[in-house]
């Protein structure tokens, strides 16, 4: 696909997406956002890196449309469905549009946006949104990552290609066909990290102690048989580190979900847990330690 002078419209922004529209912009990027609520015609928010703010900001979208939009959508996985459905009934919305969709846990779009230009991206940086005194939209980027998209490696004009341009600016990101496999591991380790440390209030790195490893192996185990069942071929040993590496890696860090419960935001608990034991009875695959995971967490958070 090939695209000059790309205009990158981002919904938010939230998290990932203020970390990426701000590194469009520092790209010399096109840049608009899709705000939820405002009335201004622009979005201004800031961007903490190592304990250095910059300042970032962007004038809100114009209708209808430019023909060369790019959209950019990261976003909790409940809120997934109806960020499409609003991008696909904006004034001069294509069909043939990319969508950038990173979000955590797995969601099935309904028939009327399945026809959509979707391209995945699973990413492994970690970032915090909040809001200053002044209401200011504060992102602090706690953990630099990797990223992968779901799109063609290769371009007769990569110069004209936005995910060349966005390979620049929301560096690394490595560009794949298929990112089922990442998407379904991503899937397995939110759903030993994220509940656990929901529940026992607890950092990532907590769940590095040895007390923890029966637990974090047999939640991994389960998650790897539900996958294989859908022709995902992953591992349990792979996975089970792929755990503890993400554990040691974010090891102070206080996973999204537990954010969640300490803010008293709805969580994604249904989108991941929910989502596997739902998966695995479709197929015939008992998951019992994720069920009781899942009970104790809505017994302790009405979900």
């Amino acid at each position: 696909m090939t695209m000059a002078n790309p205009n990158w419209v981002v919904l938010g922004p939230g998290a990932i997406s203020g970390l990426m529209a701000a590194g469009l912009l520092e790209h010399r990027q096109s840049v608009s956002i899709l705000a939820r609520h405002t009335r201004k015609n622009s979005v201004s928010w800031q961007i903490t890196r190592s304990g250095k703010k910059t300042a970032f900001s962007a004038p809100v979208v114009q209708l209808p449309l430019a023909k060369n939009s790019v959209f950019i959508v990261a976003v909790k996985a409940f809120d997934v469905t109806d960020a499409l459905q609003r991008i696909s009934e904006l004034d001069g919305f294509q069909k043939t549009m990319p969508i950038v969709l990173s979000h955590n846990g797995m969601v099935t779009l309904p028939a009327t946006l399945k026809g959509l230009n979707v391209h995945y991206m699973v990413t492994t940086h970690g970032a915090v949104k909040s809001r200053d005194e002044n209401d200011t939209i504060c992102i602090e980027h706690r953990g630099s990552g990797r990223s992968w998209l779901e799109a063609e490696k290769k371009s007769t004009q990569a110069k004209l290609s936005p995910w060349f341009i966005l390979q620049d600016a929301f560096p690394p990101l490595l560009l794949e066909q298929d990112l089922s496999e990442k998407r379904w591991l991503k899937l397995v380790v939110n759903c030993v990290i994220n509940p656990l440390t929901a529940i026992y209030q607890c950092v990532n790195g907590e769940l590095l102690k040895e007390k923890w490893q029966p637990q974090l192996y047999s939640l991994a185990t389960e998650a790897v048989a539900v996958a294989n069942k859908q022709g995902i071929s992953l591992t349990r040993d792979d996975c089970y580190q792929e755990v503890l590496r993400v554990a040691r890696e974010t090891a102070l860090n206080h996973s999204s979900m537990l954010q969640d419960i300490k803010q008293q935001r709805r969580t994604e608990i249904q989108q991941l847990t929910g989502y596997l034991i739902q998966t695995g009875k479709a197929a015939g695959i008992a998951t019992p330690t994720h069920q009781a995971l899942l009970d104790e967490f809505q017994k302790r958070y009405a979900n």
